[in-house]
């Protein structure tokens, strides 16, 4: 199902359009308010899974000697905040650019859903986020046997919501492309955010070439060696669409290039559903892009920072499954960038188109990662020898 999420994407499209004319007004409303449900139904599901993640990465984490624990952390949280803060800049030259998302885009007949049902919300992500954190770290230092045991079993939890998530994306997803249809938004979508495809692509090239280049103290030549040795990462990447997946290559090719073969077989792992490289270009990217599509005013310095904490945090809730970072992001997108929920829908269902290729940048990210924790790991074992 994974796998094949872009597929069903292109395929519920090419249905959508072709039986737009037959489909009666009241049939498009019902299969408008199903999406809208299984949309309900995943924003409940997500403090919990939000929970699960985060405590089962602090206890994993926890396992390792504390001066580690930190040099990870430390390195991704600044990574993660940097690459996401950076990406304004391109945002903004975007969001004042002459590039028109607006043509065709006016409701003159929006779709009202058939019915309407909305789940409670037991509990905020945001709450959800720290309790994870902290309950996962506290556990684990005081018991660290019970703590990996209930790490087990929340992590089979976790995956079995994770498949219902799955199940349940592919069907959001056709509700919404009958929605754009039948308001014959559609088109003017797909024409206008191919160009931020292509922004992506050439910022992400360049950016992630210039974190191997900082990752290898710039020697060029290291550099092009270290990038050609990720590339079978790449390329599995892009074609499971899951970072996850695609750890074991990641480990083999990151040892490729690093002097501590032990340690990036630790760093991978801890990381490889927290540092998401391309999901920090994509998701503020896209942000923006909707933001001047709803001539909404872009967010201020200050109101970007306050967006970008938020987000680096919630970067150790998302499982690098497709889309599953844009989901966990929604939420934060609303709150802090004045974004609707159809605004966080319609970004979803962009970021599904462009999920291949941000996975493949996202593995590229954690080899660059293993190399700077390799290299930051080396100089301080050097320093400590020298101060002894």
């Amino acid at each position: 199902m994974l796998k094949k999420l872009p597929v069903i994407l292109i395929v519920s499209v090419v249905i959508a359009v072709l039986l737009n004319p037959i489909i009666s007004l009241q049939v498009k409303q019902i299969i408008f308010a199903v999406s809208l449900t299984i949309k309900s139904i995943v924003l409940f599901l997500l403090p919990i899974i939000i929970f699960g993640l985060l405590f089962k990465t602090f206890v994993k984490l926890s396992e390792n000697a504390m001066k580690v624990i930190l040099l990870i952390f430390g390195t991704l949280i600044c990574s993660n905040f940097i690459n996401t803060f950076i990406t304004r800049y391109l945002g903004e030259f975007l969001y004042h650019s002459s590039i028109d998302f607006s043509s065709g885009l006016q409701q003159i007949n929006p779709l009202v859903p058939y019915f309407s049902f909305e789940l409670p919300c037991l509990l905020k992500n945001e709450h959800s986020l720290f309790c994870g954190m902290i309950s996962g770290w506290i556990l684990a230092v005081f018991n660290r046997t019970l703590a990996l045991k209930l790490s087990k079993t929340i992590d089979v939890c976790i995956g079995k919501l994770f498949a219902i998530v799955s199940a349940l994306i592919p069907l959001f997803i056709i509700g919404f492309v009958i929605k754009c249809v039948a308001e014959g938004t559609l088109l003017s979508i797909l024409k206008g955010y191919s160009q931020i495809l292509i922004l992506f692509i050439l910022y992400s090239s360049a950016y992630t070439f210039g974190f191997y280049l900082i990752a290898n103290k710039f020697n060029f030549s290291n550099t092009i060696t270290n990038f050609k040795n990720m590339m079978p990462a790449f390329i599995t990447g892009v074609s499971t669409i899951s970072s996850a997946l695609t750890m074991p290559v990641t480990i083999v090719c990151a040892e490729k290039s690093v002097h501590n073969k032990e340690l990036a077989d630790s760093v991978i792992p801890a990381t490889v559903n927290i540092h998401l490289l391309g999901d920090c270009i994509a998701i503020p990217l896209l942000a923006f892009a909707l933001l001047k599509h709803y001539e909404i005013p872009a967010p201020t310095l200050s109101e970007y920072f306050i967006f970008t904490c938020f987000f680096v945090l919630a970067k150790f809730s998302v499982a690098a499954v497709p889309a599953g970072g844009v989901i966990i992001m929604a939420p934060i997108l609303e709150k802090y960038l004045s974004f609707t929920p159809e605004m966080s829908t319609l970004l979803i269902t962009i970021y599904v188109i462009f999920d291949p290729i941000v996975t493949g940048f996202n593995v590229m990210g954690n080899g660059a990662l293993a190399k700077i924790i390799d290299n930051l790991s080396l100089s301080l074992t050097e320093f400590g020898k020298t101060k002894k």
